[in-house]
């Protein structure tokens, strides 16, 4: 979760030099693409609804690391809208729609400059139902935008949209092209 937090987020850029300093000192190489870096993330359809999944255990999980582990992730509050807008206004979590979570890599990559893989912190703020149902959409809806798996959809979606003026004349033009053959060669008797 170093990544995430605000000292950690802001140093970054500044980790991986030294990563390459220390690596060379020692004779060894790294690369970015085994970089992980890993952040809580909890997302459903709509931000209602990750609000309400996570009513089942943020709290307590708060109140832990508030108590326990003395780290203030979030006010201390009870609430857990409160909780949950301080989290995701600080960029400590993403507690949202896959469209956060992608924003919150990009966030990460930029500031990074890049690293192999993020990593989801697993936590029990929803019960098991819904941080499966998370999963799920993790894999469904954010994860191919960063695996190039989206990027010959999208292109052909941009080609069709930009194209579709041409795209429906020639369509309207092959539609009445059929209608007259048939009517011709219902008039012919074929």
């Amino acid at each position: 979760i170093g990544a995430t937090q605000s000292g950690g987020f802001n140093v970054l850029a500044q980790t991986w030099g030294i990563m390459e300093d220390r690596a060379a000192k020692f004779g060894q190489e790294v690369s970015r693409a085994d970089w992980r870096l890993v952040g809580p993330v909890h997302i459903a359809r709509t931000m209602d609804q990750a609000r309400a999944d996570v009513e089942f255990g943020l709290v307590d999980f708060v109140e832990y690391f508030r108590k326990v582990a003395a780290l203030p992730l979030a006010p201390a509050v009870d609430d857990v809208g409160e909780i949950v807008d301080a989290m995701n206004d600080s960029g400590f979590a993403v507690i949202g729609t896959p469209e956060m979570a992608v924003a919150q890599i990009e966030r990460l990559r930029e500031q990074s400059g890049g690293f192999g893989t993020f990593l989801v912190m697993s936590t029990e703020w929803a019960d098991r139902e819904r941080t499966l149902a998370s999963y799920e959409l993790f894999a469904r809806e954010v994860m191919p935008c960063f695996q190039g798996s989206t990027d010959s959809l999208r292109s052909s979606r941009d080609f069709a949209s930009r194209n579709r003026e041409a795209f429906m004349g020639e369509f309207g033009q092959a539609i009445a092209a059929q209608v007259q053959k048939h009517f011709a060669e219902e008039a012919e008797g074929v």
